[in-house]
């Protein structure tokens, strides 16, 4: 059992192969700015330098290898009826199982979620903060927004309503059917 101060930056699954039991736990707090995808989608205008609570447990059962991720923490995003800063929760609670073999699908329960390894490493390690991420920006909402706010509009010069009536091609039609 690992409980560092800091996040490993990976687990090295190879060493994980010949042993059934093995298991890593970590939790602490990482800074948003370690998650470069998810600082992107900021709001540059508001603060966040707060830091994701974060637990993590890694476990090897067998020939399945459990992750279980729990996150607390905010993320200041823009709005995008507004275009005010929104605060977006990156509260998270997930568990996947991750897997060598299509064949150890079977081990599973039926709504158990699952990945292969093959899927997420090329040289059989897990990049933890990588796969944190990951999984944070699976639970993003597509489009943040305030659960009641107004629509931004915004007018670039002078509108004129300028609607030229024009002729109907059909009324020509219309003439002919009634003779």
């Amino acid at each position: 059992m690992t409980n560092n101060k800091t996040l490993d930056k990976y687990i090295d699954l190879a060493k994980w192969e010949n042993n059934d039991d093995n298991h890593y736990h970590w939790q602490g707090e990482i800074a948003l700015q370690d998650f470069p995808r998810l600082i992107e989608l900021a709001d540059d205008t508001h603060d966040n330098s707060e830091s994701l609570k974060v637990e993590l447990s890694v476990k090897k059962n067998g020939d399945v290898i459990m992750w279980r991720l729990t996150t607390t923490g905010t993320l200041w995003q823009t709005c995008q009826r507004c275009l005010e800063p929104v605060a977006t929760s990156l509260n998270t609670d997930s568990e996947m199982a991750l897997l060598t073999k299509e064949s150890h699908v079977g081990l599973l329960d039926e709504d158990t979620e699952f990945l292969f390894v093959n899927e997420l490493t090329d040289d059989n390690r897990l990049y933890l903060l990588a796969m944190i991420e990951d999984e944070l920006l699976v639970d993003l909402p597509l489009s943040s927004k305030h659960d009641d706010c107004e629509m931004a509009v915004s007018q670039v010069g002078e509108f004129v309503a300028d609607v030229e009536e024009k002729d109907n091609p059909f009324a020509v039609l219309a003439g002919l059917k009634l003779s």
